[in-house]
């Protein structure tokens, strides 16, 4: 068990070292590179729109043919080759089929290895929580180090830094433990999905996934770039994620206390509660730094708690052979469909009325999603509390 940890930490620091690099910096290397905020909407919505239907794809692959741990090797090793063609800086519509091609790659991965973490260690989210921590690590020193370095060479350089990173999460696959066939693998049976799919509880757990992504669309693909345009230099951006992933780091250790006193529909509507104020101090208050750093705080609530108390929430209803489709749903309606639609958005929302006006929409839609998550829970959505 305690290799086992060692093994997916090691690739949990990886993967969310990448992120790291790419979440706040490439839009940068974007509009270096002389793009406009919608074609930068659309470049960056090309990985989560992918994320709507490819993961479950490898996740049905995965669960059809006990395959998963081969799979997740393939997809690691095959990316880094995909994105290293931007080396070349193609024009836009060289550089939308490369990040689709890669993006078909590389939104396989991550739900399978969630899957795989929740299998090793029993779905036992405080075990998970350390796991993850390592991920949150890795983002920080990444984001850091990346913030000082960019200070110093040109930003388009990016693109080298991002396919190292990408080997580096290849040479990890090839330690990760080998899962278990679930059980369902094991008789060779498939069972169908589509009941879990008529669950009154799981569809509204997929609505308020597909919510909360969206709000926070104009954050992931526009809050180093709306940064840069008020005045900040590279190096305070770099300071800003990081502070969010260390509250985040905070959260993972904590949340499972949370999970045990109180139901995950109301812990829900207080991550949504959360976000609609941190993203109406951004918008308002872009030039006092110290907001700032409020808001970056938020982020232990806005997505530390929500994605554990959404994992064990997905965790409850998909169970044995479900489990990594489960995993690709949580990713395809929330990251995918919540996290395009909510990109997108913001991108045209950006040009047509300014860079502010894309964090208003983000808190109106958290709003929302807090009023729609309470009115759930009075009718026993998510009403239980995790082990």
């Amino acid at each position: 068990m305690k290799t086992s940890i060692t093994r997916l930490s090691f690739f949990y620091f990886w993967y969310f070292a990448f992120i790291g690099a790419f979440a706040p910096f490439f839009s940068l290397y974007l509009h270096r590179c002389g793009y406009q905020p919608f074609e930068i909407a659309f470049l960056l919505g090309i990985s989560p729109l992918l994320r709507v239907v490819i993961p479950f794809f490898w996740a049905w692959a995965a669960d059809r043919f006990s395959s998963r741990d081969t799979i997740i090797k393939y997809l690691s090793l095959i990316s880094p080759v995909c994105l290293a063609a931007i080396f070349f800086k193609p024009g836009f519509v060289l550089t939308s089929l490369i990040l689709i091609i890669w993006g078909i790659i590389w939104s396989g991965i991550l739900p399978l290895v969630e899957a795989l973490t929740l299998d090793e260690t029993k779905s036992r989210m405080n075990a998970y929580g350390r796991i993850r921590a390592w991920g949150s690590i890795g983002f920080i020193l990444i984001v850091l180090g990346g913030g000082y370095l960019f200070e110093s060479i040109d930003i388009l350089n990016l693109d080298f830094f991002l396919v190292t990173i990408l080997l580096l999460v290849a040479l990890s696959v090839l330690y990760l433990p080998r899962g278990e066939a679930s059980s369902s693998d094991q008789i060779g049976t498939n069972p169908s999905l589509f009941p879990l799919l008529r669950n009154v509880s799981v569809i509204g757990l997929l609505v308020v996934f597909f919510i909360m992504q969206f709000s926070h669309g104009a954050y992931n693909a526009f809050f180093s770039l709306f940064l840069v345009e008020v005045g900040y230099s590279e190096m305070v951006v770099g300071w800003l994620w990081a502070v969010a992933v260390v509250a985040e780091i905070g959260m993972f250790f904590v949340v499972p206390v949370f999970m045990r006193k109180i139901s995950l529909g109301i812990l829900l509507a207080i991550c949504f509660s959360v976000a609609t104020l941190r993203f109406l101090l951004v918008g308002f208050y872009p030039h006092t730094l110290w907001v700032l750093v409020i808001t970056q705080i938020m982020h232990a609530v806005t997505f530390g708690m929500f994605h554990v108390v959404g994992l064990a929430a997905i965790n409850k209803f998909f169970v044995a052979g479900f489990r990594a489709r489960g995993q690709a749903l949580y990713s395809s309606i929330g990251y995918g469909a919540g996290g395009a639609v909510g990109t997108l958005t913001s991108g045209y929302v950006w040009e047509q009325w300014g860079s502010a006006y894309v964090f208003y929409i983000s808190a109106l839609s958290a709003c929302a999603g807090m009023i729609i998550t309470l009115l759930m829970t009075r009718s026993n959505f998510l009403r239980f509390r995790a082990a």
